[in-house]
């Protein structure tokens, strides 16, 4: 993995309008996060990854269905301590800007339509995504690292 990947996924997540697009290079850099010897590209996706979620008064820049596997993702990457990359969770004070965007990752996600086309299983999806959050925040301040 080198930066120049990374950053052209990053570009692709924000300039598309194209959700499953969006989606599926979040997807890929989660993948490229966990790479236990990249300890600096994962500390530079992890960075993208917490600037596109909302943070108070201020909805996430992606929409909602990306900003769900932004949730995911980061769940993903940082439910293992052991790993040489989680320096960057520790030092970032990502538990801090999690805990900051929770309530407004609970509002983009009371805010799908479940009327829409397939906005019933987002919507489930999205509050699967909001309880793994919840169970991480608790699961990370327990570790006391």
């Amino acid at each position: 993995m080198n930066s120049e990947q990374i950053s052209l996924l990053q570009q692709l997540c924000t300039a598309t309008s194209n959700i499953p697009l969006r989606v599926k290079s979040i997807g890929t850099l989660e993948s490229l996060a966990q790479n236990p010897s990249s300890i600096e590209g994962n500390k530079a996706i992890a960075d993208f990854l917490l600037s596109t979620l909302p943070s108070p008064g201020t909805p996430s820049p992606i929409g909602t269905e990306p900003m769900v596997q932004v949730v995911n993702s980061i769940i993903d990457i940082y439910s293992d301590e052991t790993m040489p990359y989680d320096i960057n969770f520790r030092q970032g004070r990502y538990l801090e800007r999690l805990v900051a965007s929770l309530e407004e990752v609970r509002k983009a996600i009371r805010g799908i339509d479940r009327r829409k086309e397939g906005g019933r299983e987002l919507r489930r999806h999205a509050e699967e995504a909001r309880d793994n959050l919840v169970a991480f925040i608790q699961y990370r301040r327990e570790l006391r690292l």
